[in-house]
């Protein structure tokens, strides 16, 4: 008796084609957005940084 095995990561990808779609769109998003938030965060602290190294340099003279 020979036991059926199955290609999961293809079952999968078929699935999400045929009707996850929107998911994958979704997902997609979501991961962009979660991104652009990552930066923006990381570029603000940068600026409040810099902001306060120059108000020590400001009051230093």
């Amino acid at each position: 008796m020979k036991i059926k095995r199955y290609d999961l990561p293809k079952i999968i990808k078929k699935d999400f084609l045929l009707h996850g779609k929107i998911h994958l769109i979704l997902l997609m998003i979501i991961t962009l957005s979660a991104s652009c938030v990552v930066v923006t965060v990381y570029e603000t602290r940068l600026l409040i940084a810099q902001e306060e190294y120059l108000i020590i340099e400001k009051k230093k003279k």
